[in-house]
């Protein structure tokens, strides 16, 4: 696993280089997204936004970072004043997937960090029984519904030409 992150890490590397930070925001993304648990990878995104000039969207990453500098609380505030200061708007948009131990370990400096990690660990955002069964059924209707429509469809084009 380290082996993988290290030569993404090399990748990622060579497009700042490059200056193609697009392209090393895409791939830390997807880092992300496989590997969760490595809030390193959250901090170095945080980085690529700031040189974007997204000040807001480097705070989000920026925020389950233990020791920030003065320009990284800016951009918290920032990311936090975009979201409302609403602890819900702000534990849904850190998009948090990894262990909850983790953030239990983490110790976070202001009142508002430490309620969102709360909130965070409290609250994993697992859907319930009756979503799971809502989103099952209206995939269903779709698909029935188009089954419908492509009958219908090859009927006409059928009556048109035979019975024209």
């Amino acid at each position: 696993m380290k082996k993988e992150i290290s030569k993404a890490l090399k990748r990622i590397e060579e497009d700042i280089k490059n200056d193609d930070l697009g392209k090393a925001r895409d791939r830390l993304h997807g880092l992300i997204s496989t590997f969760p648990n490595e809030l390193k990878l959250r901090k170095k995104l945080g980085d690529i936004y700031f040189e974007l000039k997204y000040p807001a969207m480097a705070g989000r990453y920026w925020y389950l970072e233990k020791n920030k500098t003065s320009i990284m609380i800016h951009a918290c505030i920032e990311f936090e004043n975009s979201m409302g200061n609403d602890i819900n708007n702000i534990a849904r948009a850190l998009k948090y997937k990894g262990d909850i131990e983790i953030l239990i370990g983490l110790e976070l400096d202001t009142a508002l960090l430490y309620k969102v990690k709360e909130k965070l660990v409290e609250e994993p955002d697992v859907p319930t029984e009756l979503e799971d069964k809502l989103i099952i059924f209206g995939c269903l209707s779709i698909t029935f519904l188009i089954t419908i429509l492509i009958f219908v469809g090859a009927a006409t084009v059928l009556s048109w030409i035979f019975f024209n």
